[in-house]
């Protein structure tokens, strides 16, 4: 798997620039890469829904109570980048079966009319032990993109590079989308229905 140093010496190399052997070298490019790849991975992780950062918890309201309006808020834990989805469940049978849930976010919380809510996140993952190959490059593709300036002091540049991010993006969703099968989202309501 990629290391650190692997995934910003290929964004380095994508633009022109010297390898480098730490991010915690004294030289420009290490500096430059250092300040940039936590916000840079955290960007990427929040772009798609990656299995490897995918995390199903059950969530219980907090004690708290809104200061206006009527629901029960859900603390979202710290290290979640982004609520991907949300359900209910509809308590049917024996078996739970699972509806999306009404919900907004507001800052720290989850707000909705649920007792109880079952919540799929994206969560801030460091390990790159646990990156699939494609996000490696979608990653050093987003690295070029956000240091192409610094580096280059081109707008081509930065252009060239916000290009082979969304390039590599998309090859790396499709890649990771592919495992496994079809999760078919119903909803307890119809929208987007035509009146005529």
């Amino acid at each position: 798997m990629a290391t650190p140093v692997q995934i910003a010496n290929l964004a380095l190399s994508w633009m022109g620039q010297r390898s480098i052997n730490s991010l915690n070298d004294n030289q420009n490019e290490a500096i430059v890469m250092n300040a940039n790849y936590e916000l840079s991975r955290d960007k990427v992780l929040g772009d798609a829904a990656w299995t490897f950062a995918t995390e199903r918890q059950v969530l219980a309201p907090v004690a708290d109570t809104l200061a206006f309006g009527r629901g029960n808020k859900f603390l979202i834990p710290s290290d979640v980048l982004r609520v991907f989805r949300v359900y209910r469940s509809t308590n049917t049978s024996q078996t739970d079966k699972f509806m999306n849930a009404d919900w907004v976010r507001e800052g720290r919380y989850i707000i909705s009319a649920e007792e109880a809510l079952w919540a799929v996140f994206i969560m801030k993952v460091s390990d790159p032990n646990l990156f699939s190959p494609s996000f490696v490059h979608a990653l050093a593709a987003r690295l070029a993109a956000d240091t192409a300036i610094t580096f280059t002091e081109s707008i081509k540049m930065e252009e060239k590079m916000e290009q082979r991010y969304m390039m590599k993006l998309a090859d790396a969703k499709y890649a990771d989308g592919s495992q496994g099968t079809t999760e078919v989202v119903r909803s307890s309501r119809l929208t987007g229905t035509r009146k005529r």
